[in-house]
């Protein structure tokens, strides 16, 4: 009997400290599941902290009502984001295309040529890291009928290389970019402009070389990870393709829309990166232009020496210098992109479309920056 009373007294004491333990942790431990019980039951609610990747946060100071007035008047589709002094302070989708698909904040677009300011940063972290150099002959890495010492790499960062490319690739996803445009591309006169697209493939074979693991896990390891994007990726097949807003071309004579097919869609990333071509959101590329320019990445002089191009400078998708903004812009069988950022890449906006009538993107992502600065 004694045994039997002294096991119901230590159960008891074990009862005790767990149904003790539980009510601490159910007032006080406020990641506890008890806690969470014990605020239904008391019907008591705690302050929360607004997330900043809401469509509006508490510290915007954006006239929305103006800010919309720039879209109405585009006939914008799409997707914009607006960072002010390094924070997402709106992000919202706007607008309906012809199949009025619906859109959230993390809808998710190609961006064609805008990647090109992407690759040229991760190019000058190799440069700033001593693994690469601008003035090295692109045959180093690559061998090329006709191309002298004067192909350089810095030359494929400003489309001067003389490289073009005048055949059309296949519809069928290409894994391999670097090996289809060695075979066509050809070499004209260097040292003049001529926006091709080989000039960057080039680049992205050249990234993976220099740096020793792929160009798409350099571009993860440099740029996406810690800029902290959640929603970027490489379109590597048509299942990927499928999950982004679908892009349309518009007919003026007609006035009507068409959804690009995926052969067209395809044949048009071949002519780029092909699988290595990335998609992203509004959000999540106004994160990524605020990293690269800021001090966290290489820094003022070397974006300036090979990421960022020289006001006036023709058309290479690289951030460019436009008075005291940089800008970019990119079309892209039925996508249209446009960003736009104070110098200093703290505040900026980016819209990304996957239909667009008329009007210019380039010339509202201005129009909302200058809504943001008298703001802010």
């Amino acid at each position: 009997m004694k045994h039997k009373a002294g096991r119901i007294v230590t159960i008891l004491l074990v009862l005790l400290v767990i149904v003790g333990g539980g009510a601490v942790a159910a007032i006080y431990q406020k990641n506890s599941l008890a806690h969470v019980y014990f605020h239904k039951l008391t019907d008591k609610t705690e302050k929360t902290t607004p997330v900043a990747t809401t469509d509006k946060t508490a510290s915007s100071t954006i006239d929305e009502t103006k800010l919309k007035a720039q879209l109405k008047q585009l006939q914008f589709v799409g997707n914009v984001a607006v960072i002010q002094d390094g924070k997402l302070i709106y992000q919202q989708p706007y607008g309906q295309d012809p199949q009025k698909n619906v859109k959230t904040a993390t809808t998710e677009y190609q961006i064609g040529a805008l990647q090109n300011t992407l690759t040229a940063a991760a190019v000058m972290q190799l440069v700033k890291d001593g693994k690469l150099d601008l003035t090295t002959p692109v045959s180093k890495y690559y061998l090329l009928d006709n191309a002298d010492a004067s192909v350089t790499v810095g030359s494929l960062l400003e489309m001067t290389s003389g490289l073009t490319l005048d055949v059309l690739p296949a519809s069928e996803l290409n894994k391999d970019v670097i090996a289809w445009n060695l075979a066509n591309a050809t070499v004209t006169t260097t040292g003049q402009y001529n926006f091709q697209t080989v000039n960057y493939a080039l680049l992205s074979g050249i990234i993976a070389q220099a740096s020793g693991v792929s160009y798409q896990k350099f571009i993860k390891d440099t740029l996406l990870q810690p800029a902290g994007v959640k929603h970027t990726g490489f379109v590597t097949s048509a299942a990927v393709q499928s999950k982004l807003a679908p892009s349309f071309t518009y007919d003026k004579a007609s006035d009507s829309a068409s959804a690009v097919t995926q052969d067209t869609l395809f044949q048009t990333m071949n002519g780029q990166l092909g699988s290595k071509q990335l998609y992203t959101t509004a959000s999540d590329m106004a994160q990524l232009t605020h990293y690269i320019t800021s001090s966290s990445f290489v820094g003022e002089k070397y974006m300036h020496q090979g990421a960022i191009a020289k006001e006036g400078t023709a058309y290479t998708g690289r951030l460019t210098i436009d008075g005291s903004r940089l800008v970019s812009r990119a079309d892209f069988a039925g996508y249209h992109n446009a960003l736009a950022f104070t110098e200093d890449g703290k505040t900026g906006v980016v819209l990304l479309s996957n239909y667009q009538k008329d009007g210019s993107l380039s010339d509202t992502a201005k129009a909302i920056l200058k809504l943001v600065q008298k703001n802010d």
